[in-house]
């Protein structure tokens, strides 16, 4: 959970604070006013209705900006645990996604005939998106067949347990479940220790 914690209390400020920010900073500048015009009466200066007005309201001003303050923590504190409560609702999310991910894959035993269907469907679908990437007018780098490994070696970790470690479904579900973490997360980290491929 302390996971989860730094990471709302690393978000910048949202909607509802930044609204009691903008609300209290209205209301400092309208004290700030005031005091002004107080200023101006110990001057011998006088006032026109308009400003005797606000004048008027500095008690309700100096009220609003007390109980706003008030308001601040135990405001943020609440903010703060629905955004831990929102972050904790979407790993629990994902964990149960790659769960049916995982044991589906797992528990997925096809035919000889299905299995050479589907290397050559694979096969396939690889050809038809370098081809496709080949012939378009994007001024980027071309695809390859080193980015489509890529792109199948990461699915395979978010879904399947390594292949030369002796893990745990537990333990598997739980690399499984931080790859796709990282990926959300947009990181730059690699998915192993040697590898050059990166979440």
């Amino acid at each position: 959970m302390a996971s989860t914690t730094a990471a709302a209390s690393e978000l910048p400020e949202g909607p509802v604070m930044s609204l009691l920010s903008k609300k209290l900073r209205a209301l400092r500048k309208k004290h700030n006013r005031i005091l002004q015009m107080e200023e101006s009466l110990s001057q011998g200066k006088s006032l026109n209705k308009e400003q005797e007005e606000v004048l008027r309201s500095k008690s309700s001003v100096l009220t609003l900006i007390e109980e706003l303050e008030k308001l601040r923590s135990p405001l943020s504190a609440a903010v703060s645990d629905e955004i831990n409560a929102a972050i904790q609702r979407q790993n629990d999310i994902i964990s149960d996604l790659l769960n049916l991910l995982y044991f589906g894959s797992l528990f997925d035993v096809k035919s000889q005939s299905d299995f050479t269907s589907t290397m050559l469907t694979r096969t396939h679908e690889r050809g038809c998106c370098l081809t496709y990437d080949y012939v378009t007018d994007d001024a980027t780098d071309l695809l390859s067949e080193v980015d489509l490994d890529s792109i199948s070696s990461l699915g395979n970790l978010l879904t399947s347990r390594p292949k030369y470690l002796s893990l745990s479904h537990k333990n598997a579900l739980q690399r499984c479940v931080r790859h796709a973490k990282l990926w959300l997360e947009n990181s730059d980290e690699a998915i192993e220790p040697e590898s050059t491929i990166r979440n």
